[in-house]
């Protein structure tokens, strides 16, 4: 419970400190969110009544109140290019980088855990050789490079699917998981062999600790102490990277999303930093620094709940 405690006030703190930095670093851009607004023919008039409106002329302190009671009730203002509200405008999007994540997610721990454990098990030297050659393939292709591959071949020669078709998965799910299938594989990949490489020395480390030596002399097969002892343990620096790379999907995979034309919060967050739509900007860079906070201190959690010997910090 002391643990679970100061992990949770640690989170609070981060998230109180996080939102202030974000608030201060667009207040110091040399930008004017009224004039972003009007034309370049408004009048200086027009301007300042735009700004009051606003409340752009308030104080800094009252601003970032402001700032973080909306923040808390997930309102940050009126985009300056879509003259929309910022939530909806990430509302629509994160449907997609959500599914995104979460498909390129199944893929990373249904292939990575599986494999991982047959090739830590592996005693000859050429399944060794040939794993790290696979995995070192496999994070050495750029995940950009890896979709327009899968575009060009599947998309275009084969004709699997449509590329730029995007369905929501509330109007026909088949179709979706059809489409969302091939960007998934492309961020996919490259987390796999790093996922396999992190799991199997791992694995290796503990299978050779003295505790497994005690065990098999006790009598418990390989398989027994395999899967209710070594992963248990092995698993704790996965779980930490796997976490990370949970965190930078949600985050918006900005790349993936242009070469597969869609619609997620990487790609808004793009087209926002183009456009110099700050109230956008400013509420991705929030909510990317809330996902990455919180899916750490999950982590944390989980990671205790695996090894309880972690100490308390």
């Amino acid at each position: 419970m002391r643990y679970f405690l100061k992990k949770t006030v640690a989170l609070l703190v981060t998230l109180l400190v996080a939102a202030f930095l974000t608030f201060l670093a667009f207040e110091v851009i040399p930008s004017d969110a009224a004039m972003a607004k009007l034309s370049i023919d408004a009048t200086e008039e027009e301007i300042n009544a735009l700004r009051e409106a606003m409340g752009l002329n308030r104080s800094l302190p009252v601003r970032y109140g402001d700032f973080l009671l909306g923040a808390v009730r997930g309102d940050f203002g009126e985009s300056t290019q879509y003259g929309l509200p910022v939530t909806e405008l990430l509302s629509k999007r994160f449907g997609v980088t959500l599914g995104l994540a979460l498909l390129s997610f199944v893929l990373i721990i249904g292939i990575s855990v599986p494999f991982g454990i047959f090739t830590a098990r592996a005693k000859t030297k050429t399944g060794e050789g040939l794993t790290a050659f696979f995995t070192q393939t496999m994070m050495a292709v750029p995940a950009f490079f890896l979709g327009m591959l899968i575009t060009l071949l599947f998309g275009i020669v084969l004709r699997w699917f449509t590329p730029g078709a995007y369905v929501p998965a509330g109007e026909d799910f088949i179709g979706f998981l059809k489409f969302m299938i091939f960007p998934a594989i492309a961020v996919a990949v490259p987390k796999i062999g790093m996922s396999v490489r992190f799991l199997q020395s791992s694995l290796k480390e503990q299978l050779h600790s003295d505790y497994v030596r005690t065990a098999r002399s006790k009598g418990c097969s390989k398989s027994r102490v395999l899967w209710r002892h070594v992963l248990r343990n092995a698993l704790v620096p996965v779980v930490t990277f796997l976490t990370m790379v949970m965190a930078e999907i949600l985050a918006g995979s900005i790349v993936i999303e242009q070469v597969f034309n869609l619609s997620g919060i990487g790609r808004l967050l793009a087209v926002s930093i183009a456009s110099r739509d700050f109230p956008v900007v400013r509420a991705i860079v929030l909510y990317t620094t809330a996902v990455v906070v919180l899916l750490n201190y999950g982590a944390d959690l989980l990671c205790r709940y695996l090894d309880p010997r972690i100490k308390e910090l």
